[in-house]
């Protein structure tokens, strides 16, 4: 009886980490959409709903696992599984804060003036390797594949790159020239927004990392590869 309802609870959580990743993945398409049209205000409030789902799910999640730990007192594999739900929907959470945080941040930016175009590219193609970073994090983590967890990961550099190409643009195009405070608004917020899309390359890291502490039960933060 015990058994079974423990089984039950793990596949609540399940369900609960499902919803939350699916509603990431969402939130990571209305922002890419937001980049090359931030004009479509119907998905402003979209990623607002999407917000409060994420922040009730990652709340949810974290009552279960406490609950799960203080009822069943779990073992080994379940132990494991159970910790990797929670930092995961940590990272999840996250996610949706940055997304948010971006979607903000385009709504305010004027990125329609020439001198933008260069960055504004760099900047879909950032946003472009985050959201597939996120996808195969969380495809490596469902799946238990510490491959594609380690693929991952090696992709963060990419993203890391380009924040660094992006910075490097702006102060190239717009130093010793006068700005108007339209531009000067515009340059803070693309600055923000790529240090947003870096930011979620580390989370979609930190969840492929949990991936490979569930599948080989090896924790390698921090520079541990041992």
């Amino acid at each position: 009886m015990t058994s079974n309802i423990k089984s039950k609870q793990l596949e609540l959580l399940l369900h609960d980490f499902e919803h939350l990743s699916k509603t990431a993945m969402l939130q990571m398409q209305i922002t890419t959409r937001l980049m090359q049209d931030n004009t479509i205000g119907e998905l402003y409030g979209e990623a607002e709903s999407n917000e409060i789902i994420m922040d009730r799910l990652e709340i949810k999640v974290r009552e279960e696992v406490v609950f799960t730990i203080f009822r069943f007192n779990p073992m080994a594999a379940d132990l494991r599984k159970i910790i990797s739900y929670q930092d995961v929907t940590i990272n999840l959470e996250r996610i949706g804060d940055m997304l948010l945080n971006i979607i903000h941040f385009l709504k305010e930016t004027e990125r329609n003036l020439p001198e933008f175009e260069p960055v504004n590219k760099k900047i879909l193609k950032m946003a472009g390797y985050a959201s597939e970073m996120l996808r195969n994090a969380v495809f490596s983590f469902s799946n238990e594949d510490s491959h594609m967890a380690y693929k991952v990961i090696e992709e963060d550099d990419k993203v890391d790159e380009l924040f660094h190409q992006i910075s490097s643009s702006l102060q190239e195009v717009f130093t010793n020239r006068p700005l108007s405070k339209k531009e000067v608004q515009s340059i803070i917020n693309i600055n923000a927004i790529s240090y947003n899309l870096e930011r979620i390359g580390d989370s979609a890291t930190n969840i492929a990392e949990s991936a490979i502490y569930l599948t080989d039960g090896k924790d390698i933060r921090h520079g541990n590869k041992q």
